[in-house]
């Protein structure tokens, strides 16, 4: 007769010993990859939404440009509102087919813990409180999990020249023009906070829109002595170096007098 062969409860004892080690190296090796998994995604859509960020202030920010709009008394008033929280102004933007204007109005701001971007095509003037419901928007979510959203806005400095201080509004009643550059701080749920800092097309020095006018000048305000620094540019005078209706054919801007070559405020005057 053949012997039937046992295991020894030592035998028995390594073998489940063995087991159990292989299922917590497994169980410890799963955890750290799901861990690392879960992290990849944190990192992942926290730069989908710094992406996302980078694209508003590179695409509007930075193609903001002053835009007038008459209020019920028939004032013109610049289309522009800049609050601690929120913004509200002008840009550019590419025109297809038949769409009306190569202008966007846009209001950003934060609501429910998401960082939100409205656009129009039709002006939202900030003066309203209610907005005209003939005028439609569409809405869309820039990033989320932000805890609040904070604007201060670039302005020549009043105490030192050549310098530049940033106000923490920039509200049109004050502010004739647009502000030499905004800055976006982002703070998240987390923590953690990032901010952008972006120079407006319609007071950048290099920029097509321009430059600033006096302090006293009023919108579309056509006076000799604008008209003799237009041409004063045109010829390459004391805009600094700045053409005129050359090749491009637009007009010259105005210099400020005893400031010429400075970057301008284009259809309003400094503070």
């Amino acid at each position: 007769m053949m012997k039937r062969c046992k295991f020894t409860l030592i035998e028995l004892v390594v073998a489940i010993g063995i087991l159990v080690m292989i299922a917590a190296i497994v169980g410890i090796s799963g955890a750290a990859f799901y861990r690392g998994y879960e992290r990849t995604l944190k990192v992942t859509d926290r730069l989908k939404q710094y992406m996302a960020i980078d694209n508003l202030m590179d695409t509007h920010i930075r193609n903001m440009v002053p835009f007038v709009w008459a209020d019920e008394e028939g004032t013109e008033r610049l289309v522009f509102d800049g609050e601690e929280n929120r913004i509200l102004f002008t840009t550019l933007r590419r025109s297809y087919g038949d769409t009306p204007g190569a202008l966007l109005f846009v209001r950003v701001f934060v609501e429910d813990e998401k960082l939100i971007a409205e656009y129009s095509l039709y002006p939202r003037v900030p003066w309203l409180e209610e907005d005209d419901e003939s005028m439609p928007f569409t809405r869309e979510v820039i990033a989320e999990n932000v805890r609040m959203v904070t604007f201060s806005y670039a302005e020549e400095s009043s105490e030192t020249e050549g310098d530049v201080e940033f106000l923490e509004e920039y509200r049109e009643e004050e502010n004739v023009s647009l502000p030499l550059a905004i800055l976006m701080k982002v703070e998240f749920t987390d923590g953690t906070t990032e901010q952008w800092l972006r120079r407006v097309a319609g007071t950048s020095r290099d920029s097509t829109f321009g430059l600033r006018t006096s302090p006293d000048a009023n919108v579309g305000n056509d006076s000799t002595e604008d008209d003799e620094n237009a041409g004063e540019a045109a010829s390459g005078g004391t805009s600094g170096g700045r053409s005129g209706s050359g090749a491009s054919g637009r007009p010259a801007a105005p210099v400020q007098p005893g400031r010429s070559g400075r970057p301008g405020r284009p259809g309003g005057g400094g503070r």
